[in-house]
């Protein structure tokens, strides 16, 4: 006999499910994981409730400026001219114009040169580009989709100076056998920001997006916050989003809207957004708006041992 089929109620629930460990955002729900008690299900879901809440850049905003702090190499693919019908993938070099189109500097010896000429007024492409310490699933990467074709003499010369302070090893963009292309028509935006999180962005609202400006200095910001105060991130976290028993904290994104923190509590690591009390301005404003919770967290709980800055 044929099990009955579930209840609408029990599906939606089942689909509902959340863990902690998809940023409050929802995601896969793990099979035969241990009961939680009554104590545990309630901080999850004040934690969920929490992060569904918190202030996030949109994904145009975030798919920006991912691109516009790339390491400036990613995945060109093209259709082959070698064999017919297939896709390839290159990984190139790029920078990007004042509207987030990229733009490169090709050999006439490449393979995806030779693919990208087929159609001079413009060759279907993608690129698939990765956020800067990109290391698995968990990091975020977009994929812009388009056409892409040569340029025009005249449009060489700004796109090389903006090239050459994205790769300033790049000499040999000034070498005869080099020519310049540049995705000309943006047609599609996909964006992965990690577990759970996937989405298409409309390409004009990527185009008119705004690249974050507190991301060009994060990198230093949070490897002196990782390695002097990482206590002060943990009272952070368990003040701010009211998580107990984090037994490590380490920053993994920032913005002008708050931090990414990789929580570890209870043996699992999951990312958790810390949202700051203002949006930041400047470099100057992120310290001292890390200052400011620093001494709210500590301040709410006084026999914790974060650090103080």
């Amino acid at each position: 006999m044929m099990a009955a089929p579930a209840s609408t109620e029990a599906v939606k629930e089942e689909e509902e499910e959340d863990r902690l460990g998809a940023g409050g955002r929802g995601g896969h729900a793990v099979k035969n994981q241990p009961e939680l008690s009554e104590q545990e299900a309630a901080l999850q879901k004040k934690v969920m409730e929490h992060q569904a809440g918190v202030a996030r850049l949109s994904d145009a905003e975030e798919v920006r400026s991912l691109v516009q702090y790339s390491t400036g190499f990613a995945t060109l693919s093209t259709l082959s001219k070698q064999f017919e019908g297939f896709p390839s993938g290159s990984v190139v070099g790029f920078a990007t114009d004042e509207q987030g189109l990229p733009f490169f500097c090709f050999s006439s010896m490449s393979g995806h040169t030779q693919d990208l000429l087929q159609a001079p007024e413009g060759s279907p492409a993608s690129l698939t580009v990765t956020a800067a310490g990109f290391k698995g699933a968990a990091d975020g990467r977009v994929t812009l989709m388009g056409k892409v074709r040569r340029c025009a003499k005249e449009e060489a010369a700004p796109l090389r100076e903006v090239y050459r302070a994205k790769h300033p090893d790049a000499f040999w963009v000034d070498f005869g056998d080099f020519t310049w292309f540049r995705m000309s028509e943006l047609v599609g935006v996909r964006f992965i920001g990690g577990f759970a999180r996937a989405g298409n962005v409309k390409p004009e609202d990527y185009l008119g997006a705004s690249v974050d400006p507190i991301q060009a200095f994060a990198t230093p910001v949070m490897g002196h916050m990782n390695g002097d105060h990482s206590g002060s991130t943990v009272a952070m976290v368990q003040h701010y989003v009211g998580l107990d028993q984090v037994e490590a904290a380490t920053l993994v994104g920032m913005d002008r809207l708050g931090m990414t923190v990789q929580v570890t509590r209870q043996g699992q690591t999951f990312k958790l957004r810390l949202p700051f009390p203002r949006p930041a301005e400047d470099r100057k404003d992120v310290k001292t708006l890390i200052v400011e919770m620093t001494k709210a967290s500590t301040a709410s709980a006084p026999d914790k041992t974060a650090e103080k800055e």
